[in-house]
């Protein structure tokens, strides 16, 4: 490992040993550290060719965490644990800013998320350097990042368990009853059932844009959904079976971002979970509802599938979702067995609605349900707990609830 210091302090009781400590993946990168360090005459510096594993150590040995502290991601598999390990041995004041080689706004949102002050993407110019780290007032300089929608992803642990159902009923709450624009984006390239249960037909934008992600624009997705009212938007395909269409990598997430900059959700109802676009989607999604049934099948698929997809970079929280699809009969796995099994607590569970669901799908309207504990009533919990509003039954109760205490 190689090694740059100017004037370093040995650590001392209550003493600062160095003002900027960088740690980077190659010589090149570390000349332009040098540079910038000379050139904004740092008189208290480290510089070390090295990964995140070469920094830990080091800071592990020192006293005192240094002002700012630069890492490079290069080689890092899991960039998010390897930076949650930093900060067990690094002051909460240290300013860290993160180097690596993609140019992912997933990425950069998760860092910040984390506490990373910025996310330089290679190569490392001494310009660059000086717009991010200003020396002078011994700060980093703050990032501004545009208010985006949320991407929400829904998958199923298997066939029938009403993926569909739950995501575009819920979709429809968000745009109806909470006045959200939403977008609603459905994977399955030969053709989801959405369209059918609004009543609406597919003009294949999906498909179109991801084609043709080089010339994307705001105003050329826009062209491409298909309106359900003045605020839920579809885009979809629907191909011939057998049809085959290979995507750029990357198309689906400039799709997204475009998307987010226009709409409070965007849902992706993810048909096939091994499919290449379901990849993109869940790695590029904020949070994810797992719609799982009461099925031997479906609880080890569950196991699976979490697994799936929270080991990967972004860490989507990722909720699961119970639903009884069909009536209730002898031999279902009881929810306490299954939530055993899993390891993990069901957010929500839907109850079995025999007829309202079928006939609004058939339709192409809104269920028309209004049970207490019923179909409804369950999409607008899960409505509360992703915009972190209650809903007026919700409300009136807690109220009651505080008025109790007193």
């Amino acid at each position: 490992m190689s090694t740059t210091e100017f004037s370093f302090l040995k650590a001392k009781s209550g003493v600062r040993v160095a003002d900027f400590i960088a740690f980077v993946a190659d010589r090149k990168t570390e000349q332009v550290l040098k540079s910038f360090v000379l050139e904004q005459a740092m008189p208290h510096v480290h510089i070390a060719v090295g990964g995140i594993d070469d920094a830990i150590a080091y800071l592990s040995k020192i006293e005192r965490s240094p002002l700012f502290l630069l890492v490079d991601l290069q080689g890092s598999v899991m960039p998010l644990s390897d930076l949650g390990r930093l900060a067990e041995v690094c002051e909460p004041s240290v300013q860290v800013v993160a180097l690596g080689e993609r140019n992912d706004v997933g990425l950069f949102r998760s860092l910040l998320k984390i506490g990373v002050r910025d996310y330089l993407v290679k190569p490392l110019t001494v310009e660059l350097l000086k717009r991010t780290v200003n020396v002078s007032e011994g700060k980093v300089s703050p990032v501004t990042l545009a208010r985006a929608g949320k991407t929400i992803a829904f998958a199923g642990s298997r066939g029938g368990v009403g993926v569909t159902t739950l995501a575009l009923n819920l979709a429809r709450h968000l745009a109806e009853d909470t006045h959200r624009r939403v977008a609603y984006v459905d994977l399955n390239l030969c053709g989801g059932a959405a369209n059918s249960m609004l009543g609406i037909q597919s003009n294949n934008g999906l498909t179109d844009v991801l084609q043709n992600v080089r010339r994307l624009d705001p105003q050329y997705v826009e062209r491409t959904l298909v309106a359900k009212g003045s605020r839920l938007f579809v885009l979809s395909a629907d191909l011939d079976y057998g049809t085959e269409r290979e995507f750029e990598p990357g198309a689906l997430p400039r799709v997204i971002e475009l998307l987010c900059d226009s709409f409070h959700y965007v849902i992706l109802d993810i048909g096939n979970p091994n499919h290449a676009l379901a990849q993109e989607a869940f790695n590029h999604a904020s949070r994810v509802y797992l719609v799982v049934d009461r099925s031997v099948h479906s609880t080890r698929e569950t196991i699976r599938l979490l697994r799936f997809i929270e080991d990967r970079d972004n860490t989507p929280p990722t909720s699961v979702l119970l639903n009884n699809p069909n009536a209730a009969s002898a031999g279902k796995v009881q929810t306490e067995d299954f939530m055993a099994a899993v390891g993990r607590s069901v957010l929500h569970e839907v109850q079995f609605e025999p007829k309202a669901i079928s006939m609004a799908e058939n339709l192409g309207e809104a269920p028309k349900e209004k049970a207490p504990n019923g179909f409804n009533q369950a999409v607008a919990r899960i409505a509360s707990d992703l915009t972190g509003q209650h809903s007026a039954a919700e409300r009136t109760f807690l109220q009651k609830l505080r008025l109790r205490r007193r």
